[in-house]
């Protein structure tokens, strides 16, 4: 029996567990993932849609660029009712990708495994199944079945990323709240060269699938993913040998040549966890939170939960803030969750009428909205996922009435050193001050006051100067880049100088005018939930990590 002691266990090596240990060792966080498959399993698309402020995240840990790069940029969603086109939406772009990435959730494991790989501050222990787990004031200690035996393992920490039947979640007993849906849902992948756009084709009552929906979404390689609501009575392996799924594929695509590349049935769940947080133990991903596929919200709200941690971890392992810090990852996630809930529940009641007089009023509408459009907007075809806003958060300080603070910092082109690079690119893995000044003059009292305090958590600075004025010598202590279109002037502080003060996870915890820059360390502290005490990090250069406890041993 062996006994391993890292500061960080995960469960589960799917994409969020994956996204965990990669962000933790981005940080430098050692951690382990156990998972109980042996290998990565080729499953289909899955979540095979990433949102382009996740794949910042995922950018962090070196993965996105190849994501990008692989898969179906769009940014189009088209709405049909009957065969004929009612709306279309058109998302922006307002970061560095494009607003959103089709690729197979399998692929996507594949890059982050790989990078994992690459690394030496985590490992994927396979046929590793939890069995039981006990947790003291110290730390969790694991129980897990491997094909070599019984295994007992110890954390600091555990994060559950073992998905919608997590055994974390059973084992501690936490409430799994919510309900699973009735209808069933078919997801076929198929591999064909279909004349269609790459966009979202949402269809109402189409002819191939009469008073139902489906949606159909390019893939790379050919491949479209085609999700159908099926009728209560169907029996999809009955279709297969009788020739009728085939019928019900060409009713879609006409004489086009296809093969089928995967598919499988499955029930939409609306569900949430009592707690994000049981004393040592955290839940992320499905293990937290299980939503229907509309909206791509499941795994892209998976990957917020991780960057929402890990940054928090880093920071109480560190020895740096309060263990307390740890309890705002419930507040912010357990919201975001509850806010996705409210908006596809409010999706399924649309899709999905639950009562006869629903179901008319929606078919009612379905029929006069291509006439008016004042109507098409209460067509839901289910609402895309946006980054959370913060905005009730014990570390989140509203105090300056600034409209930003709690929201994802708005993004875009600036200039540095006469290269042109996005805003968020630049944040780094620390907190940072962003502040928009009129001139170097103005920017240089703030930045020297605000790195004169004996800040325990590390802060980088960052100015935002106008065009044509000069940084000086304002670069050797700050970030200096130029906003050569005054866009961040007129969305951040467009009356008068305004400092933010930005998490590592990109977040705005606070905002102030310029005649309150001597806040901004005790404002960190607050939001840092700093300990009492804690050593001053080096102004000038960010913190490592050291590994309070890592010892690997082995007991007869």
């Amino acid at each position: 029996m062996s006994y391993t002691t890292v500061p960080v266990g995960i469960v589960g090596a799917g994409p969020v567990g994956l996204a965990c240990a990669l962000r933790l060792a981005s940080f430098g966080i050692r951690s382990v993932i156990l998972e109980a498959d042996p290998v990565l399993r080729k499953a289909g698309s899955r979540a095979c849609c990433i949102q382009g402020d996740v794949l910042e995240i995922l950018d962090k840990v070196g993965c996105a660029d190849q994501i990008a790069a692989e898969g179906i940029a769009w940014h189009v969603a088209r709405t049909y009712v009957r065969g004929k086109e009612l709306s279309t939406t058109e998302f922006p772009r307002t970061g560095r990708f494009a607003p959103f990435i089709n690729i197979s959730q399998y692929r996507t494991q594949q890059i982050m495994l790989e990078r994992l790989n690459d690394g030496e501050l985590s490992e994927v222990l396979w046929s590793h199944r939890v069995t039981e787990l006990t947790q003291d004031a110290e730390g969790v200690s694991v129980s897990a079945k491997t094909s070599d035996g019984p295994r007992e393992m110890r954390f600091q920490y555990l994060i559950a990323c073992d998905g919608i039947h997590s055994e974390v979640r059973r084992l501690t007993g936490v409430e799994w709240t919510g309900y699973s849906h009735g209808d069933r849902f078919l997801i076929t992948d198929i591999r064909a060269n279909l004349p269609l756009a790459h966009e979202r084709h949402f269809h109402f009552d189409p002819p191939f699938n009469p008073g139902r929906q489906l949606v159909m979404h390019a893939q790379p390689d050919n491949l479209w993913r085609i999700d159908w609501q099926l009728p209560p009575d169907t029996d999809i392996e009955q279709e297969r040998r009788t020739n009728k799924l085939d019928e019900r594929i060409r009713a879609v695509i006409g004489s086009i040549p296809y093969e089928i590349d995967w598919l499988s049935t499955y029930r939409f769940n609306q569900r949430v966890v009592e707690r994000l947080r049981d004393g040592r133990v955290f839940f992320a991903g499905d293990a937290a939170h299980a939503l229907p596929p509309y909206g791509a919200r499941g795994m892209n709200s998976g990957i917020q939960d991780i960057d929402n941690l890990a940054w928090k971890l880093n920071l109480v392992l560190n020895g740096r803030a309060n263990d307390a810090l740890l309890d705002s990852y419930h507040v912010e996630r357990h919201a975001a969750a509850r806010e996705n809930l409210r908006v596809t529940e409010a999706t399924i009641r649309f899709m999905v009428p639950a009562h006869p007089l629903r179901r008319w009023l929606r078919n009612a509408l379905l029929r006069i909205a291509p006439g008016l459009k004042f109507l098409r907007q209460h067509v839901n075809s289910g609402k895309m996922a946006e980054p959370y806003v913060y905005d009730d958060s014990p570390i989140v300080d509203r105090r300056g009435n600034q409209p930003l603070v709690g929201s994802l910092a708005p993004d875009g082109v600036v200039s540095l050193e006469g290269r042109r690079r996005r805003l968020r690119e630049l944040f780094g893995a620390d907190f940072v001050g962003l502040f928009f000044a009129n001139s170097a003059a103005e920017a240089r009292p703030f930045v020297e006051q605000a790195l004169a305090e004996p800040n325990a958590v590390p802060v980088r600075m960052c100015v935002v100067l106008p065009p044509g004025d000069a940084a000086d010598d304002l670069a050797s202590i700050a970030t200096i880049v130029t906003d050569e279109d005054r866009q961040f002037h007129v969305t951040y502080s467009p009356r008068r100088p305004t400092w933010y003060l930005v998490r590592p996870d990109g977040h705005i915890a606070a905002a102030r005018e310029l005649k309150y820059a001597g806040e901004f360390s005790d404002v960190l502290r607050r939001c840092a939930d700093v300990l009492p005490g804690a050593d001053a990090a080096d102004p000038y250069a960010s913190a490592s990590f050291t590994e309070r406890e890592i010892s690997l041993t082995t007991m007869q």
